[in-house]
Parts: C-alpha cells; sequence; structure tokens
C-alpha cells in the first residue's frame, strides 16, 4: 500500500511539473493540495487528477490504521519492545524480525540468521582459490530491505557504526 501511494503521488508530481508546478514535499500540504487541485488541466487529465486524489485519500486512512495495528502488536510482542530499543528498529521493522525469525533457538549460530534473510555473500569458488561476491540475495526481499533501512538509519546515531559503514 506505501508503494501504491508512493506511485500515486508520483503521477500527481507529474502532472503538477507538466504545469511548471515543482513543489516536492510541499505538494501534499493543505497548500499544496488547493494548489494541485486549482491546475488548469486538458478534461482527461482533470479527470486523472481527480480520480488519483481520490485514490490517495483513501489510501491514507488504511494506512494509518495498518500503522496502529502493527504499533500494538509489537508492543505486545517483548522480542519486539526489544528491538524497538535499537535506534532505528521501529515496530514495523521490529514485528517483521520476530515473525519471521520465529523461535531464534532454531538458528545455533548468527550466520544461519545472516543466510536466512540473504545478506550472506555470494561465493565463487575454484582451484582453491575462494571469491565472496555481493549478497546472494536468496532470502525475503521486503525483511532485506527492512534491515538495511533500519541499519542506515542506525549509522546515523552510532558513531562507530558511521566511521565503519
Amino acid at each position: 500500500m506505501v508503494c501504491l501511494r508512493t506511485s500515486v503521488r508520483n503521477q500527481l508530481q507529474a502532472l503538477a511539473m507538466g504545469q511548471g508546478v515543482y513543489r516536492k514535499r510541499k505538494l501534499w500540504t493543505a497548500t499544496g493540495r488547493t494548489e494541485l487541485e486549482d491546475l488548469r488541466l486538458d478534461p482527461w487529465a482533470s479527470r486523472r487528477r481527480q480520480e488519483l486524489l481520490q485514490i490517495l485519500d483513501g489510501l491514507d486512512p488504511s494506512l494509518r490504521e495498518l500503522d496502529r495495528a502493527v504499533a500494538q502488536e509489537a508492543e505486545q510482542r517483548p522480542a519486539a519492545r526489544c528491538l524497538m530499543e535499537q535506534p532505528g528498529v521501529g515496530p514495523v521493522t521490529a514485528l517483521m524480525f520476530v515473525l519471521t525469525i520465529g523461535p531464534v533457538e532454531r538458528f545455533r549460530r548468527s550466520k544461519q540468521v545472516v543466510s536466512y534473510f540473504g545478506l550472506n555473500p555470494r561465493e565463487s569458488s575454484s582451484g582453491g582459490r575462494q571469491r565472496l561476491g555481493a549478497i546472494s540475495k536468496q532470502g525475503n526481499s521486503m525483511a532485506r530491505f527492512l534491515l538495511v533501512e533500519a541499519a542506515q538509519t542506525a549509522s546515523l546515531y552510532d558513531e562507530e557504526l558511521r566511521r565503519d559503514y
């Protein structure tokens, strides 16, 4: 749903830019919305704008409701609450991690968790020579995306992480 909202916003932004209005994030404020609605467009472009605005208006309340539900579910799980104490980890990432991993006891080593998410390096070995490449991307792509975003945010708050990464 977030991807759909981004797509709708991008299409509306393209309509505005076609008319010379370039407001970036300010297009989604009340003033920007009024400016977007007041744009003089061809009849079909105007119809498209109205339909996209209706879709956007329907998505926002649904996303807020889902965010509240995820936050409540994360608060009820001790492991998720513990993860949310880390910088960069919010309710969505914590709940994803807890639900994806399941009982942590099923993994004997941290390398198994890394491999489960597809964050281990790809290996290309031949003739006694070992070459490690990019990550294998074998696991859940959404989980990998959320973990990378959390790591990037955490590096903003932790000087040692920032130096290393």
